[in-house]
C-alpha cells in the first residue's frame, strides 16, 4: 500500500515516511551560474580602487617638455584614481522549532527513551538544515539584485507595476545591483560615479518577445567595443523575458528551433543566462564571472559565514531547538562604464 501524507490536515496513514517531502527551493542562480566574485575577510570596509591612465603619446622631441608632475592640456601625466567600496552589513537567519512536532513522520524519530532526555536526531537536523540553507540562498539570490539599504522607502526608485519593489520586505540591509546602477546614473557622489557611468540602453517595459529582441540589439550596439570579445561577457535576463523571446523567435517564419526545442541561449555569440532574481523588464550585459575580473562583487566577513550554523536547544529546560546564522554582506559593481542595462526601474521624480 502506498504511503499517504496530508500536511494541510496534519494527518497520515500507513507507515511513517523515511523523510519529509519538501517544496522545490528557488536557490541562488547568481551563485550557481558563477556570475559574481566573492571577496571574504572584510570585517568593516574593502576598497575597490580603479585606475585610468591619461594621454601618453607625444611628438618626438630631443627634450620632452616637463609639466613638473602637473596635468597637461591633453591629460598628460594623469593617473586617475577612483574608489568603489564594499561595506558588509549585518543580518541574521534564525528559526525555532520543536522536533516533537515531526516525530510521527519519521520511524527513527520515535525513540523509546525518556522525553526529557530526547535529543534532535542528526537526520532530522539534515532535513531541517537543508530547508534553511535553501531559504537562505533564495533570499541572497534576490537581494543581490533588488535589495536597498533602508528598505523600499529609502530606495528612491519607481518600479514597474508588475514587478517587485526595490528594497521590499527583508531586502533592506545593503544596496543591490539595481540600486547601485540607478545611483551611478543619477547621483553625483564620488563613489557613485567612480569607474564611469552605466550605459542605460532603454527604459521601456519588455511586454513582448519582439521588445526583448529589440532591447538585445540596442544593448549590443551600445556596448563598449573594447569589451565585446571578453569571454565572460554575458546577457543576464529574467525567465519571463527569456520565455517571451524564445517563443517569439520560434514563431518566426524562418525558425531558429522547432517548437519542441529551446532556442540557443546566445545572442551575437554571447551567452544569454536566464536566472531567478533578475527583476522583470530588466536585462543586463556585462562581464560577470566568479573571478576577480567580474564586474559584480560580493563582500562577506568570513568565507564560510554563509555555511556556518549554530544548532542547539533554546535553553536547557526547553524542548525547542534553534538554527542561527550571522552574516555580513554587501555587493557592488566594479566598472560601471562596462555595464549595459535595459531596465524599466527608474529614479523617482519629485
Amino acid at each position: 500500500m502506498a504511503n499517504t501524507v496530508n500536511f494541510m490536515q496534519n494527518s497520515y496513514s500507513g507507515e511513517v515516511l523515511e523523510d519529509l517531502l519538501t517544496y522545490t527551493a528557488q536557490g541562488n542562480d547568481t551563485f550557481k551560474e558563477g556570475l559574481i566574485h566573492i571577496k571574504s575577510g572584510i570585517q568593516h570596509k574593502y576598497t575597490l580602487p580603479l585606475i585610468k591612465l591619461g594621454e601618453v603619446i607625444q611628438d618626438n622631441v630631443p627634450t620632452p617638455a616637463s609639466n613638473h608632475g602637473g596635468k597637461g592640456p591633453g591629460g598628460e601625466n594623469e593617473y586617475r584614481l577612483t574608489e568603489r567600496c564594499l561595506v558588509p552589513q549585518e543580518f541574521m537567519i534564525y528559526v525555532e522549532f520543536n522536533p516533537r512536532d515531526y516525530e510521527k513522520y519519521w520511524r527513527f524519530a520515535q525513540p523509546d527513551g525518556n522525553l526529557v532526555f530526547r535529543d534532535l536526531d542528526p537526520r532530522i537536523q539534515a532535513t531541517m538544515l537543508r530547508l534553511l540553507i535553501d531559504k537562505k540562498n533564495e533570499y541572497i539570490g534576490n537581494a543581490i539584485r533588488t535589495s536597498c539599504k533602508g528598505g523600499s522607502a529609502a530606495s528612491g526608485i519607481t518600479s514597474p507595476s508588475d514587478s517587485v519593489a526595490i528594497g521590499h520586505g527583508k531586502e533592506k540591509y545593503f544596496d543591490g545591483f539595481i540600486k547601485r546602477v540607478i545611483d551611478n546614473v543619477h547621483d553625483s557622489s564620488p563613489e557613485a560615479v567612480a569607474g564611469g557611468k552605466v550605459i542605460i540602453s532603454g527604459t521601456a517595459e519588455l511586454a513582448s518577445g519582439a521588445a526583448v529582441e529589440q532591447a538585445l540589439y540596442t544593448m549590443w550596439r551600445k556596448s563598449p567595443k573594447q569589451i565585446r570579445k571578453k569571454s565572460g561577457l554575458s546577457f543576464v535576463i529574467g525567465w519571463d523575458a527569456w520565455d517571451a523571446y524564445d517563443q517569439y523567435i520560434s514563431d518566426k517564419q524562418v525558425k531558429y528551433a522547432e517548437n519542441t526545442e529551446v532556442n540557443k541561449y546566445r545572442f551575437k555569440g554571447k551567452r544569454i543566462i536566464p536566472i531567478v532574481g533578475i527583476p522583470e523588464h530588466t536585462v543586463v550585459l556585462g562581464e560577470f564571472t566568479s573571478g576577480m575580473e567580474s564586474n559584480l562583487w560580493m563582500g562577506v566577513d568570513y568565507a564560510n559565514d554563509m555555511d556556518v550554523l549554530k544548532i542547539d536547544r533554546l535553553q536547557s529546560n526547553s524542548e525547542l531547538f534553534f538554527f542561527q546564522m550571522r552574516m555580513k554582506m554587501d555587493v557592488n559593481i566594479v566598472r560601471p562604464a562596462e555595464i549595459v542595462v535595459h531596465t524599466a526601474y527608474q529614479k523617482t521624480t519629485a
